[in-house]
């Protein structure tokens, strides 16, 4: 889609990937301290599989992600909800496991954020239009509503996929300084840099 590169190949065990991924979720979960309902984790693990395993990075054809979720909005049919899932998905997925693609690059994480809550919230409002109120909607609504969580966690995630891999400390400085990631706060900290307090940063806003 033009928006991001291919992060590096991630070093997993592909006979068992979805034993893998649900550990590395798991012991994600336990770094960050994010508790998570039961569905939700499963709805990752299923994510970090289809897009990992099958390299599904992109959104198809040559629309950036904007147009994209401007189409699907358009799109009064019954594959509206099939198509703002994919696309919340795919920000979810980009914003998170492949956090590192976006540094440096003409959009940043919250571009994606705005596209994944949007895309997610459409697919809520498209469940309860169809009478649909229960664990599905309620799925959709966690993703929506902690949308930035799962980011982090699923960055987390990426990072346990791929140790020892090179950081762009001055990206994720930046990306700091921009979002407070916590994080990304302790990225810095364990590369031996102490970052400022965000709090007393006001020139950015």
């Amino acid at each position: 889609m033009g928006n991001s590169r291919q992060a590096d190949p991630v070093q997993i065990d592909r006979s068992v990937p979805r034993a893998v991924f649900a550990e590395l979720l798991a012991g994600a979960l336990d770094k960050v301290r994010l508790r998570a309902s039961p569905m939700a984790v499963a709805y990752l693990v299923e994510l970090l599989d289809e897009r990992v395993l099958e390299n599904r990075d992109g959104i198809g054809g040559e629309q950036t992600l904007a147009e994209a979720l401007l189409a699907a909005q358009r799109d009064h049919s019954v594959d509206r909800i099939r198509r703002m899932r994919g696309l919340g998905d795919h920000a979810l997925f980009v914003s998170g496991f492949l956090a590192d693609s976006l540094l440096g690059g003409a959009v940043d994480a919250s571009y994606y954020r705005q596209i994944g809550c949007s895309a997610y919230g459409d697919v809520v409002s498209g469940l309860r239009g169809r009478g649909e109120v229960g664990s599905w909607t309620g799925l959709y609504r966690e993703l929506t509503e902690r949308f930035g969580e799962f980011v982090e966690l699923l960055a987390e995630v990426g990072d346990r996929a791929r140790p020892g891999r090179p950081q762009n400390l001055l990206g994720i400085y930046e990306r700091y300084l921009r979002n407070g990631s916590a994080r990304d706060r302790d990225l810095l900290l364990r590369a031996g840099y102490l970052p400022p307090d965000r709090s007393g940063l006001r020139w950015w806003q």
